[in-house]
């Protein structure tokens, strides 16, 4: 089970179709404010840098409506990790934040880690570490370079030229590089998928290796929390499957990253 995607318990309605021109295009409204203002202040840099977005074909800002491009061929959990997508976000990891653009706020209050454990019912052992990762997540937060704040297999897609686009920015943010490199792992995945993906970033990337591994383990337990109480608040009816999921793997996962952390 792929446990990070985000973009299903956004509030825009996405809809495809096939424009007069004959052209199909992704029609997306209500979007954030975040998102609106990304494609028209932010993802004309990030093109030029071969950071690659859908282009924008109309946008009503009144009804804070966008026109995409449509990317046709999907990519799947397997091979999102492929050297491009990895190098793309290092690229993007290193462009310098401008104070103009909008971002969304990441963060993990103490309320929402305690609606998320209430939620997931942990054994008393699984909760204690979970609060432990919380106490830890600064380190998430506190890094000034830009990330997407959602890189989910889910919301990459390829052309047919061979160019992989990210195309869901409405959590476009700031932070730690871990919180893009996170979702890139299937399921929860383990230390050691995190030190072979930090090992490759870092190629790329020159950070801390071992920082990268924990701070992809945090990262990991902090999306756990997002996601839960996401699917709870907007009641969506994925919650009870996802809840079910963390309940048999979580308290396995985090006795494994504890010493990460």
């Amino acid at each position: 089970m792929t446990t990070e995607n985000l973009a299903q318990m956004g509030a825009a309605r996405v809809v495809k179709r096939v424009n007069a021109a004959g052209i199909t295009v992704i029609e997306k409204a209500p979007v954030s404010n975040v998102e609106y203002a990304f494609y028209h202040q932010v993802a004309p840099q990030l093109n030029h840098a071969k950071i690659f977005t859908p282009a924008l074909l109309a946008a009503d800002a009144d009804a804070r409506a966008l026109t995409l491009e449509a990317i046709p061929l999907p990519v799947s959990q397997e091979s999102v990790d492929c050297d491009a997508i990895v190098s793309m976000l290092a690229r993007l990891h290193r462009v310098a934040p401008d104070k103009k653009w909008r971002y969304h706020m990441h963060r993990w209050p103490d309320a929402q880690l305690e609606q998320s454990l209430q939620l997931l019912a942990l054994p008393e052992e699984a909760a204690r570490i979970m609060r432990r990762c919380q106490r830890g997540s600064a380190s998430l937060f506190a890094t000034a370079g830009l990330i997407s704040g959602d890189s989910n297999a889910g919301n990459w897609g390829q052309r047919e030229n061979g160019e992989f686009v990210l195309f869901d920015w409405e959590r476009f943010s700031t932070g730690n590089p871990a919180i893009d490199l996170a979702p890139l792992i299937k399921g929860m995945g383990s230390p050691e998928a995190y030190q072979r993906l930090a090992t490759r970033y870092c190629r790329v990337n020159p950070l801390s290796e071992n920082d990268l591994v924990r701070d992809i383990a945090l990262a990991k337990a902090w999306i756990v929390s997002e996601v839960i109480t996401l699917l709870h608040t907007r009641q969506k009816a994925d919650f009870p499957r996802f809840q079910h999921w963390y309940r048999c793997y979580l308290p396995d996962w985090l006795k494994q990253i504890e010493t990460l952390i």
